[in-house]
């Protein structure tokens, strides 16, 4: 390995330390209650050095925003790559099958994704890391857009539908169903329903309503 790709490889695995100690502390305490000392702390590198590779506390959250979609892409991917014969309402049934596995995996990226998104960010559109999350989140929407395409050339989907409203519609439900079990955690407890139930009962109802 020669000198420059030796440099390349510490500093991404410098990058990595800093973004792992960043959802430490942020998973602990909370984003908003976390600090970057904290974080350098944590990673055991300096200020400077934190500073040197993130300027601030939301380009490390969006860093984690990133690797939430990537988690998740991961898994979509996996999921569907040996289920060529499958259906597009089926495999819309499988992506909600998976988002709870996703769910249930890992928590924290889940309400991660759901408290947090680029459109509140004070980041700019161009800045590097909301770039790359925003980027991995467009390829969890076009995974849906890409089996309810799939639907309606099957003809297991109803044609008569605009398929990319209908991912939106979709993936709006997905986020809004996720931040009501969040913010109603102990209502849904009382009255015996979890995220499972909630979210795998609104991918009945979207597929009830544009099967063929």
């Amino acid at each position: 390995m020669g000198t420059t790709e030796r440099k390349e490889k510490e500093k991404n695995i410098r990058r990595e330390d800093i973004i792992n100690a960043a959802e430490k502390i942020f998973f602990l305490k909370g984003y908003e209650s976390s600090t970057m000392d904290e974080v350098a702390k944590i990673a055991e590198y300096t200020k400077k050095t934190l500073y040197s590779y993130f300027q601030s506390k939301e380009q490390l959250l969006q860093a984690i925003i990133f690797r939430a979609y990537w988690t998740l892409n991961k898994i979509i991917n996996t999921e569907l790559s040996d289920k060529i014969n499958l259906t597009g309402l089926a495999k819309l049934k499988l992506l909600g099958e998976t988002f709870i596995q996703f769910t249930s995996r890992y928590p924290k990226y889940f309400e991660t994704l759901v408290l947090y998104n680029s459109a509140n960010s004070e980041l700019s559109a161009d800045d590097e890391f909301r770039k790359a999350s925003d980027n991995e989140g467009e390829i969890t929407l076009a995974y849906l857009v890409n089996v309810i395409k799939e639907g309606v050339s099957d003809n297991s989907i109803r044609s008569d539908i605009h398929i990319q409203k209908t991912a939106f519609v979709l993936y709006a439900n997905i986020i809004g169903i996720s931040s009501l079990v969040l913010n109603k955690e102990g209502y849904l407890m009382e009255q015996h329903l979890s995220a499972k139930k909630l979210i795998q009962e609104m991918f009945n109802l979207i597929e009830r309503s544009i099967e063929k």
